[in-house]
């Protein structure tokens, strides 16, 4: 399956600078928000948010197509 991830602020510095942020990536179904985490060695307390909601646990499974975005808590603009 296909996910589209989008990192904000400082969590940028995990992708190459040309991607803004952002990049595709290419996953087992069944993969959760943690194994995406790991995968981009982001720290596990990130804000996450999948298709524009919230998501508050680390295991839940993506979709595809989903788009997640992560954000460092207490994070803002």
């Amino acid at each position: 399956m296909k996910i589209r991830i989008v990192l904000h602020s400082v969590l940028r510095e995990k992708l190459p600078s040309e991607t803004n942020g952002r990049v595709d990536l290419d996953l087992p179904e069944g993969c959760t928000v943690l194994e995406v985490i790991r995968r981009l060695e982001l720290p596990e307390h990130v804000v996450c948010a999948i298709n524009g909601q919230i998501e508050r646990s680390l295991y839940k499974v993506l979709q595809d197509g989903d788009e997640v975005r992560f954000f460092r808590p207490g994070a803002g603009g």
